[in-house]
Parts: C-alpha cells; sequence; structure tokens
C-alpha cells in the first residue's frame, strides 16, 4: 500500500473557489439550490485534450462507498473531511481506500478530494476517448473518484483550453469564454444523478431558444457551417412535437455535439453523433429525434437494466414511428418491422424483458422494433388519450429516477382505468411472435343482411398471447371494421352485416406483434443467423462477406448440396462468369425476373431458399456493392449499375396471405 501525498494544487484550490461562487450566484435551474447544499456533489475539472491532463476536485457527502479506482497515471492529491486532512492509502491494485468513519457526526460534513495526472491514450481504454478532434469521459471509467452509491444533486463545472468547448451531464447553467486566462469554463447542474460524463471537442457553437429550452449544435468549423443550421431546424421542429405530447423536456439545455468516433450516443442533456454520420441527409430526421426522444427516455427516467430495457422500445415508437405517422408511413414502417422480425431464426429468439441493450442485430430489433410494436398494441388497445397520459404519468412519477417495466405497467393500468398487467407481461416473457390464420369460414344470407363465421387460430411455440385481433370487412357499402378479442389458440367469431361482403382481412394494417405469414427470401435472414456460412469462388473476395453480414462467417471450401433444406444459410461470392458456371452445377429456384448478368454487380436470394449470390463484373465492382448491401436487409435482390448507383432493388412476390378471404355472389345463395 503507498499513502498519498498531501498537498494542495493552488490552481485547483483558486478553482474550488471559483465553483463555490458560482454555486452560492447561480440562479435556480430544474430544483437547483440557491445555495452550494452539503447534499449534492460538486465536480470541477480542468482537462486539457491536447496533453492528455486532467485535474479535478470533487465534494460531497460521504456515502457507504469509501473505495475507488482511479485511471493509472491519475495521482489524488489531496483528501480532507472539513478542514481536516485526511490520510488515504493506495491499494496494490491502484484503488484508493478512504479511512472508515468512526464517529457518526462525520457523516454530515461533506468530503473534498483533488486529483491529477494524465490520461492514458485511447487503446489503453476503449470506453475512453481522449484527442484534440474530441474527447469523452464517460461515467464510472475512472477519470474521476466515484464514490456514489445513489443518485444526488450534482454542480458540475468543466475547464478546457480556448479553441475547445465542452458539453456535460445535465442543463447547460453558464458558460465564459475566459480569454485573458486562456480557457473556456461551462457549469452544468443535474437534480438526480449518479453519473457523470464530459464530451470536447473543436467546436463551433450556434444555439437558439425553444418554448424555455437552448439547442445548442457543437460541429467542428466545416459540419457547423454545412450543417449546423439544417440541424438546429430539426431539433426546433421535433422538440415543439415532443414537448406537446410529453410536457417539458428535463434539461434546460439539449446539445447536439460532433465526434470523430462512429457513435450515436444519447446523454443526460447531450447527444453525441458522429462526425461521418452527421452529413448523411436522413440523419437530422432519423437519429436525431431519436436521440432527442431519449432526454425523456433512458437520460430522463433512468432504466432499470436488470428488469430489462424498456427505454429503446418507447423511444423507437415515439420518436421514429411518430414520425412516420405524421409522414402518412406507419403502415410501411409496421410492415417492414414484421418482414425483419420474421427473419430471425428461432436460436436468436429472447424474451423482450431479457433485452438489455447489446448491439448485436438479432437483439436490436427484439428490443427496439418488437418493443415498438408492443407499445402500439397497447396504445390501439386502450387508445391515443389514455396513453399518452401513461407517458406523461410516467414522466411525472420517475424524472431521474430508475424504473422498470412493473413502473411501466402501473402507468399505463393507471391511464387507462383497468389493469394491463397480465397484457403486458404475456407479451414480456415470452420470446416469438405468433402466427395467425384464419379457418372455417361459412357464410350466410337471410332476411336482415348476411352473416359470417369464423374461427381465428395462433400457432407458435408460446402461444396464446393476448391479443385483439382487427377484422375488416369490406362490403358493397364500405369496410366494416371490428376487433376481436383473442385469448386461447383458438377463438371463434361472427359477422353480422347489412350489406353484402366482398372480402375479409384479418389484421391487414399490421398492427399486431405477429408472424406476417408467407414472406420472400431477403438479405437479413444471412445477415441474423449466426450459422450463414460463405463460399467464395475466388479467395480474394472472401474479405468481402463480412462487409455483407456485418461479421465474420464460416468459410467453406469443399461443395454444398444447395437441395438439402438443413444446410445452412449460405453467401456465394464470385465473379459474374465464375458465379454462373457454379450455378449451373448447383440448380436452385430460378427468380421471377433474370438477374445473373443484370447491371455491373447484383446480389439475390435464391427464391424460397436461405442462398444468396452476389457477383460482379470485376472485382471492384463486386466490392462496392459488397460495402452498400448492409443497408439493404429487407430486399430480395439489389442490382449497382455502371455509375455505382443502385439502379435496382426490391423483394420477390410473397404468396397469399392466409388471413385475407374473398367472397362472390354465389357464397350467400
Amino acid at each position: 500500500m503507498f499513502p498519498c501525498r498531501r498537498y494542495r494544487s493552488p490552481l485547483l484550490w483558486l478553482s474550488s473557489l471559483s465553483v463555490l461562487l458560482w454555486l452560492l450566484t447561480a440562479g435556480h435551474v430544474w430544483g437547483e439550490p440557491t445555495t452550494a447544499s452539503a447534499e449534492q456533489r460538486t465536480l470541477f475539472i480542468q482537462f486539457d485534450p491536447t496533453t492528455r491532463t486532467l485535474q479535478g476536485e470533487l465534494r460531497q457527502p460521504l456515502s457507504t462507498s469509501s473505495r475507488f479506482r482511479l485511471l493509472e497515471g491519475l495521482t489524488l492529491t489531496s483528501a480532507q473531511r472539513g478542514d481536516e486532512e485526511l490520510t488515504i492509502i493506495q491499494d496494490t491494485d491502484g484503488h484508493w481506500q478512504l479511512p472508515t468513519v468512526t464517529n457518526a457526526a462525520d457523516n454530515t460534513t461533506p468530503i473534498t478530494l483533488r486529483w491529477e495526472g494524465t490520461l492514458p491514450d485511447a487503446s489503453s481504454n476503449s470506453r475512453l476517448q481522449v484527442a484534440t478532434d474530441g474527447s469523452l469521459l464517460p461515467s464510472r471509467a475512472g477519470w474521476y473518484p466515484d464514490l456514489s452509491d445513489s443518485a444526488m444533486p450534482l454542480g458540475l463545472t468543466v475547464s478546457v483550453p480556448n479553441g475547445q468547448l465542452a458539453v456535460a451531464t445535465g442543463s447547460l447553467v453558464e458558460e465564459q469564454q475566459q480569454r485573458t486566462r486562456d480557457h473556456y469554463v461551462a457549469h452544468f447542474y443535474h437534480p438526480h444523478t449518479r453519473d457523470v460524463e464530459i464530451a470536447t471537442g473543436p467546436w463551433q457553437l450556434r444555439e437558439r431558444e425553444v418554448d424555455g429550452v437552448t439547442l445548442r449544435t457543437l460541429f467542428p468549423e466545416a459540419l457547423d457551417t454545412a450543417f449546423g443550421e439544417t440541424y438546429l431546424q430539426h431539433a426546433t421542429k421535433q422538440l415543439a412535437l415532443f414537448q406537446a405530447r410529453l410536457g417539458p423536456l428535463p434539461y434546460k439545455s439539449f446539445s447536439i455535439a460532433a465526434s470523430p468516433a462512429p457513435i450515436g450516443l444519447a446523454f443526460p442533456g447531450f447527444t453525441l453523433l458522429g462526425e461521418r454520420v452527421i452529413p448523411l441527409p436522413f440523419i437530422p430526421s432519423t437519429s436525431l429525434p431519436h436521440e432527442l426522444m431519449h432526454a425523456w427516455w433512458g437520460a430522463g427516467v433512468n432504466v432499470d437494466y436488470s428488469s430489462g430495457n424498456w427505454a429503446e422500445a418507447l423511444t423507437t415508437y415515439l420518436a421514429d414511428y411518430a414520425l412516420a405517422e405524421q409522414r402518412d408511413n406507419a403502415d410501411a414502417m409496421r410492415h417492414r418491422w414484421l418482414a425483419d422480425l420474421a427473419a430471425l431464426p428461432n436460436s436468436q429468439e429472447i424474451a423482450l424483458q431479457d433485452f438489455r441493450g447489446a448491439p448485436d442485430p438479432a437483439g436490436r430489433l427484439i428490443g427496439y422494433q418488437h418493443g415498438a410494436m408492443l407499445f402500439h398494441m397497447l396504445r390501439q388497445r386502450i387508445g391515443d388519450e389514455a396513453f399518452d397520459n401513461g407517458l406523461r404519468h410516467l414522466a411525472g412519477e420517475w424524472m431521474h429516477r430508475t424504473a422498470d417495466w412493473p413502473a411501466l405497467i402501473d402507468a399505463f393500468s393507471l391511464a387507462s382505468g383497468e389493469s394491463q398487467q397480465a397484457f403486458l407481461t404475456a407479451w414480456l416473457t415470452r420470446p416469438g411472435r405468433p402466427t395467425l390464420h384464419v379457418e372455417s369460414i361459412q357464410t350466410e344470407a337471410h332476411d336482415e343482411g348476411y352473416r359470417i363465421s369464423g374461427t381465428l387460430i395462433q400457432r407458435g411455440q408460446h402461444a396464446p398471447w393476448p391479443m385483439e385481433i382487427p377484422v375488416v370487412v369490406n362490403t358493397e357499402e364500405g369496410p366494416v371494421n371490428v376487433r376481436q378479442a383473442m385469448h386461447d389458440t383458438h377463438q371463434s367469431f361472427e359477422l353480422h352485416l347489412t350489406a353484402r361482403p366482398l372480402s375479409l382481412e384479418v389484421d391487414p394494417a399490421a398492427d399486431l406483434l405477429r408472424h406476417p405469414g408467407p414472406t420472400p427470401a431477403i438479405l437479413r435472414q444471412l445477415m441474423l443467423d449466426p450459422t450463414t456460412q460463405v463460399l467464395a469462388l475466388d479467395e480474394t473476395l472472401l474479405p468481402l462477406a463480412r462487409q455483407v453480414l456485418g461479421r465474420d462467417a464460416e468459410a467453406l471450401a469443399t461443395p454444398v448440396n444447395v437441395q438439402d433444406e438443413t444446410q445452412p444459410p449460405l453467401l456465394v461470392i464470385g465473379t459474374t462468369e465464375a458465379l454462373n458456371e457454379w450455378h449451373q452445377g448447383n440448380p436452385l429456384p430460378a427468380p421471377p425476373q433474370p438477374i445473373a448478368n443484370a447491371g455491373e454487380a447484383r446480389f439475390w436470394m435464391a427464391p424460397g431458399t436461405r442462398i444468396g449470390l452476389l457477383s460482379g463484373n470485376n472485382v471492384a465492382a463486386i466490392t462496392q456493392l459488397a460495402a452498400s448491401l448492409r443497408h439493404h436487409g429487407q430486399q430480395s435482390y439489389v442490382v449497382r449499375g455502371q455509375n455505382a448507383d443502385t439502379s435496382q432493388a426490391g423483394r420477390w412476390p410473397a404468396d397469399a396471405s392466409p388471413l385475407s378471404v374473398t367472397f362472390t355472389a354465389s357464397d350467400f345463395k
């Protein structure tokens, strides 16, 4: 064990006084105390990304946590309880240990810790990013003493050299460009948090006041000039929509900051977007609203990950899906989600409550799309008004606290006036989705009109799920909509109509979380199945498989039996000539249209199989197409033309839906 050096850095001592003066004079912000409180954590950080040097001071109540870690290169320089100097020892494993409190009165006296040193470079800590073009100091990563075993108010001051700006956890209270001292200082406040995050960069600032919130973009100069105003305009529109539905943003500021890393992360009061992502034309209307919505769910109401991550599903539904509704594109989005979920192999299915937030594509489908569809069914079940009341209740009761799935169930039960426990629990705990069928249809004409009866059937390993089945009967006088409750695997129904029915459709708008029925083979089936194998007809093409699948896959060097239904999914890659020759020796179902020689390069799924074929007229053409296929997972075929543009893309036709029945006049004789 090594005793720490006990001296006080003059710079940090002066800085701590400035922090204290700020806390005494700062305005009241979201519950912020007007004077420095012994019940809050006060943190001052002076950070230089160029030299990776950091100096810090922490003042907080003494908690039950008495042991903390500092990254290699950082050293504790001073520790006090009130005016009392403390002797703190460093363990052989690098942790620091506070002395045991023997006097109960000492628990009420805040401790003050000071430390300094040089942060390690990014190669030695994957969570930490330290560079002049952009830094991220994430929570609980060892760059500050983490002594908080529970949430409390946080007053945070960050100082960086001129040429850098900073954003951090909570609401921005004040910022100053102190050129006489060659540094920039920003003050942040969070009313109830355990986490602390700081990001810095050589940013240009744009800001706009919107309904009591300061919206900010923090981009490098070139990105700021090209896209800063665009992002502010989109954020302004989306913030107004979100606040009208959910109530005030839980922070007085929201910053959209650029990062050189390829990330999209939401933190309390700010989001980081990758610099390469920001120029993409669809990001301001897709990723940006998603990250802004996280200010309520995940970075506002916190997630109890031990009981499942509900925030991604709710955010997807209230941001991505809500924007699709505004564009009259919601039906298409639900159909796409169900098609993607149908591509999941059984081995990758998990219950929604088991989703924690893993980045793997299969887990994301469950946590985002599957979960969002559950919220859609809940909204259909209880109605728009009760659903939105449930959201506002959840935000009001749990903001800056940690909520689990039962908290959501309680909020929507209260808002709807009836328990949603049985309905939601079934969908949270059972993996998969049912397949629906309609059978035993009988028709009859009588003096008062027409009668249709039949049986709805659920199939699936974990069926039945509780559902309210939309049934639409198109009649000579227009559509008739009914909803049939279903709690068993078989549910009979009977409809009485005054006008002659022309057709009957079950869930035609894809409002239910279910298997969509017959689906064509699509690329995503190969991408999601971990057993997918690769046959490269030229070994130099094998690395392209990783671009297509997003991961490494088993490479085959021996012939395969393409007619063996037990054969794992297969991706075959080769030049046009080589693949056509292979195709001749391996008979596969013919695609609905000629494609083997289309364009400069092409990908297609052999219809009715789990075999994908990727070929091109030369290696460059194959490489270009492979790099773009990750954006075409829902397609059965993609063709790249002479200008390296996608000239064709689509899905093979699907078989007729088993949920649609057409009637003729003879059916009612």
